[in-house]
């Protein structure tokens, strides 16, 4: 199906996405149709790591790494240009939920902000759900 936030068509096979599609369908035969705007997340647990992914990173250009690569506790923030596309995490779960809710609220922060790490995500995200002007949009 042709995915809102890439504009090309896409293929996924995921718990989320097949419950989100099975609600659209229903509300679709109710009467209720809706557009499908669900921001696709993944997650698997390998032995003691556990393996979350939000948004589509295909196409990306650059990324910025948090965390620390060696522990296992790390969070790969891919973008295209200016534009964040997606998050992978492993054992960062904080920083999986922060994408969901960024992602799903169409805010982009700047791979600069992203540098800053959570605390200065969480507050630019907080403006920009105020409305207030910030330079973390992208």
């Amino acid at each position: 199906y042709r995915h809102w936030f890439t504009g090309g068509d896409v293929r996924l096979e995921s718990v989320q996405n097949a419950t989100d599609q099975a609600r659209l369908a229903a509300r679709t035969i109710t009467g209720h149709a809706d557009a499908y705007s669900a921001v696709p997340w993944f997650w698997s647990d390998i032995g003691d790591m556990k393996l979350q992914m939000v948004g589509l990173t295909a196409g990306g250009d650059s990324h910025v790494v948090l965390g620390d690569l060696p522990d296992n506790k790390f969070s790969i923030y891919h973008y295209a240009g200016d534009r964040l596309l997606g998050i992978e995490s492993v054992n960062r779960p904080g920083d999986h939920m922060l994408g969901r809710k960024m992602l799903g609220a169409g805010f982009s922060p700047t791979p600069q902000t992203v540098a800053m790490g959570p605390e200065e995500l969480k507050a630019a995200l907080a403006a920009f759900q105020q409305g207030e002007p910030t330079r973390a949009a992208g």
